[in-house]
């Protein structure tokens, strides 16, 4: 059953959207714990939000919308925007995590951009899909922080499949992947960062797993274009940094749900 305070969360947020969102919702009938629990936090965002879509599917018989928005796990829902970007919730969402999950839902209503120009016009140098997982436990508050940087690149780039995992919910996964370290981000199969990830360690990452090479005489940094070994040189991760800080000061300020 959905706990008290979940439910008291979702019945204090705002409720008019401005703009539609889409919720879909993924599960099981067989072997899948949380599942219900899912349901019923899914249902009772529909009902708080007025400009909410849910949709509903099982992984295994609706098997062709689940590799359209490539799920493999459940319970997962994928909360997305009019232009398809969109993150994804893999495991029971709760606690800090819905605090995430209703920040992403508010920003896509708002039209809200998640992170400053710069940030945003690197992503444009984005020609294939990539994958960034963020592991984490729903009580975990360094947790966040990265977490919703994922979420927010998620939202930003179509090319960017966002997915928040948490860890105890999918043991499997855990030993998979060897993880003993909280949040623990993949991006790609191969490339691991344990604890906190900058946003512009995020955007050297995203980039190395799309296949961005280091070498060549003719590499630049791809924020600001002069000549760098880096994918993104030290200048500019430093403004990178110092830009993002200042632009999540100011949503703080202006009430804004950002990372």
């Amino acid at each position: 059953m959905l706990s008290e305070s979940s439910l008291a969360r979702i019945q204090s947020a705002e409720g008019q959207l401005k703009k539609p969102v889409r919720l879909v919702l993924f599960t099981s009938d067989t072997g899948c714990a949380s599942c219900p629990d899912m349901g019923e936090l899914a249902r009772a965002l529909k009902k708080r939000f007025n400009r909410l879509a849910l949709e509903t599917y099982d992984v295994v018989m609706d098997r062709d919308k689940a590799e359209q928005y490539g799920v493999k796990h459940v319970p997962a829902l994928v909360v997305q925007g009019a232009e398809g970007q969109s993150a994804t919730f893999s495991g029971m969402i709760e606690d800090i995590l819905l605090e995430s999950l209703l920040s992403a839902i508010s920003a896509i209503s708002d039209g809200a951009a998640w992170f400053p120009d710069n940030i945003r016009r690197t992503l444009r140098h984005l020609t294939n899909d990539v994958s960034i997982r963020v592991f984490v436990e729903s009580d975990c508050l360094l947790c966040r922080p990265v977490a919703e940087t994922a979420i927010g690149l998620g939202l930003e780039s179509a090319l960017i499949n966002a997915g928040i995992v948490v860890a105890s919910d999918f043991p499997e996964l855990v030993k998979k992947y060897g993880i003993t370290t909280l949040p623990k981000t993949i991006f790609g199969e191969n490339l691991h960062l344990d604890g906190h990830v900058t946003e512009s360690e995020f955007l050297e990452m995203v980039f190395e797993a799309e296949g961005v090479k280091k070498d060549g005489p003719e590499r630049k940094c791809l924020v600001c274009g002069n000549a760098s070994p880096d994918i993104i040189c030290p200048g500019c991760k430093n403004r990178i940094q110092a830009e993002a800080v200042d632009h999540k000061i100011r949503d703080e300020r202006t009430g804004q749900p950002k990372t």
